[in-house]
């Protein structure tokens, strides 16, 4: 039998999510509650790492095969709008060669999200800042190669 504070509880997080819904909508929501493509990838061909201006931190794990993104992930400690915006990315670079995949910007993200609230829209550039700079990290590690 639950007590009278397991429902209040219970009706709490049940308006917190109704409401985070709203202002985000289902597709951010549905992010946070379950990312994508979330975690740290072994063996990943290259890594980005940025921090953005709000603290919050991406990375995005690459693995790359003929110029073409076979596989990303992305790992953040971030806000949910980063944590969504991080997935996006990750789903949005698959399947991409290295040129589509870097034409990825922060207005794509928010796009394909359905857009954040405007205080959140740094958290979409975080993410494909960070795609970008996971790019940069592949090409410099194959230019170097070459050189050998």
């Amino acid at each position: 039998m639950k007590n009278p504070m397991d429902d209040f509880v219970d009706k709490l997080q049940e308006q917190i999510f109704e409401e985070t819904r709203k202002v985000y909508g289902e597709e951010v929501f549905n992010r946070w509650q379950n990312p994508k493509f979330m975690g740290k990838m072994t063996n990943a061909s290259c890594v980005g790492r940025l921090t953005g201006n709000c603290g919050d931190s991406m990375e995005i794990y690459l693995r790359i095969r003929n110029d073409k993104v076979e596989e990303a992930s992305f790992f953040t400690e971030g806000c949910g709008a980063s944590v969504a915006c991080g997935s996006m990315v990750a789903e949005l670079a698959t399947g991409k060669d290295l040129e589509e995949a870097s034409q990825i910007g922060g207005d794509a993200v928010l796009m394909a999200l359905g857009g954040l609230p405007e205080e959140e829209n740094h958290c979409a550039f975080l993410a494909a800042e960070t795609l970008l700079a996971a790019i940069h990290e592949w090409m410099l590690q194959s230019s170097k190669a070459k050189e050998r």
